[in-house]
């Protein structure tokens, strides 16, 4: 199972992983509120999801002690839950437990059989119809007691959790048949997932506030969506993304086919790119409208690190579209991680095409060139078979662990249509027959 971040939102917006607040001053004391949310991902096995509050001194990062804090959730503008929450220890650890069969929720501290008379632990249990799916959830937090339970104060503050949610989308295409498409949404969830098997594109759209000071806000907005290899015309080297109409630079759709048996495609959206969509998009709408296609241009070279982030990959192809029984020139360097465009020193290395998962196609061993000049090798590709490949890079300078894979697709070239000799014939008689009627006609 994946765990992304959780996605937090710093006062009054939508912030990153597992932040802390900023701090404020509270009296004479500088204090910040931490949040952090379990698990990272919700998906079909989803049982519950754990919140974690806490209430720190800036000067030594302790909690303070016998805290007390009101706590109001919501969700798409609508309440879900609101209670008032003691510990002993300055931390709350909120466990909440789905449950559909009630149109209530039920909360009980843990603690032995007289919670709060004999103390209060901080740990509660809620029971009911919340946190059973991803998205935005908005908080309110009203710090009530700190220090004390005596010591009486009035602080607020406002964030949010994003959590997470995982779809599978069962898509037919007139090609590759039936394909399963996984989506991974980190800010708020998908609805309305389409794809178009003839122009090649997959549509999804996300609730959004495209408000000024939402913008300022939120840092970033991530969707995955995981694509099989054997879906060929998918597995290509550039994508066009647009949401609402304007299309995202290429820096903000990174392409991973080493992490996963699946393509990853990674659609990340920064202040900018959202600050670009705002002054641009075609509708008002609160809502982002992703539109993903496969590019009709190629985007090389391809760079990857490492499995072990040791080395950069650097590659690319000729022809771009490999097809079978043909021979493509493949053309890479290695590169220093840390150094743009710097090939390290001569290393040994393996390189291979795989066809699906275990059919060897070519493989060579060699010595890679340090003098900024690429590598090539040439490959003969069989005639029988087309279909997702494979292209590794293994034992870099004799390391294991050193090692990184591209994926690409043997496709068919497309179909001439031909005209049978008779139909031919008779075209080629009416045109000539045209041809001297007019010349007739002009004399």
């Amino acid at each position: 199972m994946l765990f992304p971040s959780v996605v937090v939102l710093l006062a009054y917006g939508d912030g990153l992983a597992s932040e802390t607040l900023p701090p404020a001053m509270i009296g004479n004391r500088n204090v910040t509120l931490a949040i952090n949310s379990s698990p990272f991902l919700i998906d079909n096995n989803h049982t519950g999801t754990q919140i974690n509050f806490v209430l720190l001194d800036v000067a030594d990062q302790q909690p303070f002690p016998q805290a007390t804090i009101a706590v109001s959730v919501f969700k798409n503008g609508d309440a879900i839950l609101g209670h008032v929450f003691m510990s002993d220890n300055g931390n709350f650890l909120l466990d909440l437990i789905p449950d559909s069969s009630s149109s209530k929720i039920s909360i009980d501290e843990e603690g032995g059989p007289f919670p709060g008379l004999l103390g209060h632990s901080g740990n509660y249990n809620i029971k009911g119809p919340i946190f059973s799916s991803g998205g935005l959830y908005k908080f309110k937090i009203e710090v009530l007691t700190m220090g004390s339970y005596d010591n009486q104060i009035s602080k607020s503050y406002n964030a949010a959790i994003s959590i997470p949610e995982t779809n599978q989308y069962q898509i037919y295409d007139k090609e590759y048949g039936k394909q399963t498409v996984t989506l991974i949404a980190y800010y708020d969830q998908i609805g309305n997932f389409q794809y178009n098997t003839n122009n090649k594109t997959m549509n999804f759209v996300m609730p959004f506030n495209w408000d000024q000071d939402n913008i300022k806000q939120v840092s970033v907005v991530h969707q995955e969506l995981k694509i099989p290899k054997s879906f060929g015309d998918f597995i290509v080297t550039k994508y066009d993304t647009t949401v609402n109409g304007v299309k995202l630079p290429d820096k903000a759709v990174s392409i991973d086919d080493y992490s996963s048996d699946e393509r990853i495609v990674h659609l990340i959206l920064y202040k900018e790119e959202l600050s670009t969509i705002v002054k641009q998009r075609h509708d008002s709408k609160p809502e982002m409208s992703f539109v993903l296609s496969t590019s009709s241009s190629t985007s090389f070279p391809i760079v990857q690190y490492t499995r072990n982030a040791q080395y950069k990959m650097s590659l690319s192809w000729d022809p771009p579209k490999i097809l079978p029984g043909s021979t493509t020139r493949f053309s890479f360097q290695v590169l220093d991680p840390y150094l743009i465009n710097k090939t390290v020193d001569s290393i040994n290395y393996d390189f291979s095409i795989i066809a699906g998962k275990s059919g060897l196609i070519f493989h060579k061993s060699g010595t890679a060139n340090s003098d900024d000049k690429m590598n090539t090798v040439d490959v003969q590709f069989p005639s029988n078979y087309t279909g997702p490949v494979t292209i590794a890079f293994e034992n870099l300078n004799g390391n294991s662990f050193a090692d990184s894979e591209f994926s690409a697709v043997i496709t068919n070239p497309p179909v001439v249509p031909e005209f049978p000799a008779g139909p031919m014939l008779v075209i080629i008689v009416m045109f000539s027959a045209t041809i001297i009627l007019a010349r007739l006609v002009r004399k």
